[in-house]
């Protein structure tokens, strides 16, 4: 069973504490280590990445430590991979040539998400 970690209780995504691939079973548990739920993976996650723990529609703020981190820019399904091909950040304006090349190393299409 693969592990995730929720910091917040407001939280919409986790970290993945080892990779994880698609269809894999994750144990969710919060920042006390307690066991909240089981979900699975819709996609693979690399290890310390951010999986959603829920359907995140486009245009809403992206909670991650119990504040808004980010404007998701494209629907996210619960168990994908949130990363900088469906969130924009609020403090960090990433160059396109800077994400392209993210996205590139990271196996990441624009079909992900």
């Amino acid at each position: 069973m693969k592990r995730a970690i929720r910091m917040h209780k407001l939280d919409q995504v986790a970290t993945v504490l080892e990779n994880v691939a698609a269809g894999d079973e994750i144990n969710l548990y919060d920042a006390n280590n307690i066991l909240l739920y089981g979900m699975t993976a819709a996609e693979a996650i690399p290890y310390g990445n951010k999986i959603a723990l829920c359907d995140i529609p486009e245009g809403k703020l992206l909670i991650k430590y119990g504040v808004p981190v980010g404007l998701i820019t494209r629907n996210i399904k619960c168990g994908c991979l949130v990363h900088v091909h469906n969130v924009k950040s609020r403090t960090v304006d990433i160059p396109p040539s800077i994400r392209q090349e993210i996205m590139r190393q990271m196996n990441i299409t624009e079909e992900n998400g």
